[in-house]
């Protein structure tokens, strides 16, 4: 089966650690908040504001360093009510925390990733940062969904809605429902009059006239497994899956085999 990146989903990331290694808010720890460096209490505000954070890692400050930084500030000049962009010195311990949650540590240096207010990671640039292409990084709301999902190894099953219809199809619902699955897949939802969704429904070659639900099945790092009508069935997402070697990883699942 010839799979292919699908789109903007396909965060190719400088260090494979940041998959799936990212933690969650932690802003109903008290305890995690009362010991937060600088830089985490200003990526937790940026989130809070739904902003961006533009966090540059870097260990020496030479002359690739400073280039990157003075290219992000100056891409990020027109986008302030947009984005925030921050600093991180890769060696410095207060940073421990927040390198370890994106697993930077050996990555090449300086290293630039653009975070979601939801935390998912939307673009990564290492060494050089094209300012032209700081555009690509801000991606619609339910991209983020979809690749947060992704960034935590799970399969998503992105149900775009062309009626009043919100409740997913059922085959959706009962792949969900099988237990080697309910921890590693994600029901995304998405409408097609949605205005904040018109980039999302042009990479996804899906209407603004549908009339139906489409299934849009997505693994890891984000390729696309197929899209399917609103009768797709339990039997063939499974399938589909384990074609793409993404099932459950168990050959004698007794679940997988129904």
């Amino acid at each position: 089966m010839n799979l292919k990146p699908f789109g903007p989903l396909r965060i190719i990331l400088t260090c494979g650690s940041i998959l799936g290694a990212m933690a969650q808010c932690e802003a109903a720890d008290p305890v995690k908040i009362a010991t937060r460096s600088k830089t985490e209490t200003s990526i937790a505000a940026s989130s809070q504001q739904e902003k961006y954070s533009f966090i540059m890692f870097w260990k020496k400050q030479d002359e690739a360093t400073n280039a990157m930084w003075k290219n992000l500030q100056a891409g990020l000049a027109d986008r302030s009510q947009l984005a925030t962009p921050v600093a991180v010195n890769v060696n410095a311990p207060q940073e421990a925390a927040i390198v370890k949650r994106f697993g930077v540590s050996r990555a090449p240096m300086p290293l630039m990733l653009a975070v979601a207010p939801n935390g998912a990671v939307t673009a990564s640039y290492a060494k050089v940062l094209d300012t032209t292409k700081i555009d690509n990084a801000f991606v619609t709301p339910t991209m983020t969904r979809c690749m947060l999902a992704m960034q935590h190894r799970k399969v998503v099953l992105l149900c775009v809605h062309g009626d009043d219809q919100t409740a997913p199809p059922a085959g959706v619902t009962e792949f969900k429902s099988i237990p080697c699955y309910q921890n590693t897949s994600e029901i995304v939802h998405m409408h097609v009059s949605d205005p904040a969704e018109t980039k999302f429904l042009k990479e996804l070659e899906i209407p603004r006239t549908s009339q139906t639900t489409t299934t849009v099945f997505m693994a890891p790092p984000g390729v696309l497994l197929g899209k399917y009508p609103t009768n797709v069935t339990k039997a063939h997402l499974i399938s589909k899956l384990q074609a793409a070697g993404k099932g459950c990883g168990d050959k004698n699942c007794k679940h997988c085999r129904q």
